[in-house]
C-alpha cells in the first residue's frame, strides 16, 4: 500500500510544471534551471537539492534513453545538484515484471547508480527536482556535438560487472589490436519509419567494405545488425574475417514485437549494449544513420581512424507512402529519384 501510494504522489506532483527557483538559490548555485517539477516529500537532506531524471513516455530505443540521460547530468552537474535516475516509478520499454540485478530500476540493470543516494531516501528528502522528462531543449539529438558530455559520461557511468564481463568475452575474441573494420548495418523497421533515414543497402555495403578491406588493410569485420539474412550475406561473402555476437535477430520481423525468452526487453537492451561498446573499440566505422552508430562514435571519443556514413535520405512522413518508399527507391539511380547514396568521410586527424 505504501509502494503504491508513493507512486501515486509522484506522479501527482510531476503533473505541476515549476519554475520558482528562488528559495533555492540560498544553498545552490543555480545557473540554468530547466522548466520542470519540484516537491518536497519529507525532511531528509535539508541541505541538498536532488534532480530525478525520468523519461515522460516509454517507447524510446535504448540510446536515445541513455543520450536523454546524458543531458540531464550535464544539466544537474552544471546546477550543483545531486542527479538519481528513475526509470522504476517511470518504466522504459526496457522495465521487466521481475527484478533484474536486485532492482526494478531498468537503469540499473545496465549502469550503476549515479550517486550514492537511492530512490528511497530521495522520495523522503526536503528539495526534489524532477526534470522535464523530456530530451532537453538546445541540446542537439546527435550526442556527438554536445560540448562536455564525453566527461559527464567517463565520470558518471559505470557498467554493471554482467556487461562489463560480455565485452570483455567479445573483446578477447576478437582482439582488437589488430585492424578490425566495425559494421553496423541497421534494417528492419528502419525502411519503414516515418520520418527517418533510410538505411544503407546491401550493394552500398558491400561496395565500402570492399574499399575499406583493402585501402585499410583490414583483416577482420565486426559486424552489428538484427537482421540475420544480413549477417548470413557477410559470412557468405567475408567468411570468417566476420565476427558477430550472440544478439537476438530475426526476418524481416521487429524484435520488439516478439516474447520469444525471458526478460526479452532486457536482454535486447544488453546486447545493444554489449555491441555498441564493441563497435567503438574498433580501428574504424561503417554504418548509416543510427543512434546505435552515433553512439559508437561516441564513445570511441574521436579516435577512429576513420568513420564512413551513408546518407540516403529521409523517409516520407505519411506512414502509407513510407512503408513502400525504401523498396521503391533503392531500385533507382540517384538521378532518378532513387537513394541519395551520399557518402561522408570523417578521418582522425594525424
Amino acid at each position: 500500500m505504501l509502494k503504491k501510494w508513493l507512486i501515486e504522489q509522484i506522479n501527482r506532483y510531476v503533473s505541476k510544471v515549476f519554475v520558482e527557483v528562488k528559495p533555492f538559490k540560498s544553498f545552490v548555485d543555480i545557473k540554468s534551471l530547466p522548466s520542470g517539477y519540484y516537491q518536497s516529500f519529507g525532511s531528509k537532506n535539508p541541505d541538498k537539492f536532488f534532480y530525478v531524471i525520468w523519461l515522460d513516455h516509454r517507447g524510446s530505443g535504448f540510446f536515445s534513453n541513455v543520450s536523454s540521460v546524458l543531458c540531464h547530468l550535464k544539466i544537474a552537474k552544471d546546477n550543483g545538484m545531486i542527479p538519481v535516475i528513475d526509470f522504476k516509478n517511470f518504466p522504459t520499454l526496457y522495465n521487466e515484471k521481475g527484478q533484474i540485478n536486485h532492482t526494478s530500476n531498468s537503469w540499473e540493470y545496465y549502469f550503476k547508480p549515479v550517486s550514492e543516494y537511492s530512490l528511497d531516501e530521495v522520495y523522503q528528502s526536503k528539495n526534489v527536482f524532477f526534470s522535464s522528462g523530456l530530451y532537453p531543449k538546445g541540446m542537439s539529438y546527435s550526442i556527438t556535438e554536445n560540448p562536455g558530455l564525453f566527461k559527464i559520461y567517463s565520470d558518471a557511468i559505470s557498467l554493471q560487472p554482467d556487461i562489463h564481463r560480455k565485452v570483455s568475452e567479445y573483446s578477447n575474441q576478437i582482439n582488437f589490436q589488430d585492424k578490425v573494420l566495425g559494421i553496423h548495418f541497421r534494417g528492419q523497421e528502419q525502411k519503414y519509419a516515418t520520418g527517418h533515414s533510410f538505411p544503407p543497402t546491401e550493394r552500398q555495403m558491400f561496395r565500402y567494405t570492399d574499399e575499406i578491406m583493402k585501402k585499410y588493410h583490414m583483416n577482420k569485420i565486426f559486424l552489428v545488425t538484427e537482421d540475420i539474412d544480413y549477417l548470413n550475406l557477410f559470412i557468405k561473402r567475408y567468411g570468417d574475417r566476420v565476427y558477430y555476437s550472440d544478439m537476438f535477430r530475426t526476418r524481416k520481423v521487429n524484435a520488439y514485437k516478439l516474447r520469444p525468452r525471458k526478460n526479452h526487453m532486457y536482454l535486447l537492451g544488453k546486447e545493444v549494449l554489449v555491441d555498441t561498446i564493441l563497435l567503438s573499440k574498433c580501428t574504424g566505422l561503417l554504418c548509416g544513420d543510427s543512434n546505435v552508430s552515433e553512439m559508437a562514435r561516441f564513445m570511441n571519443n574521436k579516435k577512429y581512424q576513420f568513420l564512413y556514413k551513408i546518407d540516403n535520405g529521409i523517409n516520407s512522413n505519411n506512414p502509407l507512402i513510407a512503408r513502400h518508399l525504401y523498396a521503391f527507391k533503392k531500385h533507382l539511380p540517384p538521378a532518378y529519384g532513387g537513394l541519395i547514396d551520399k557518402l561522408s568521410i570523417i578521418k582522425k586527424d594525424k
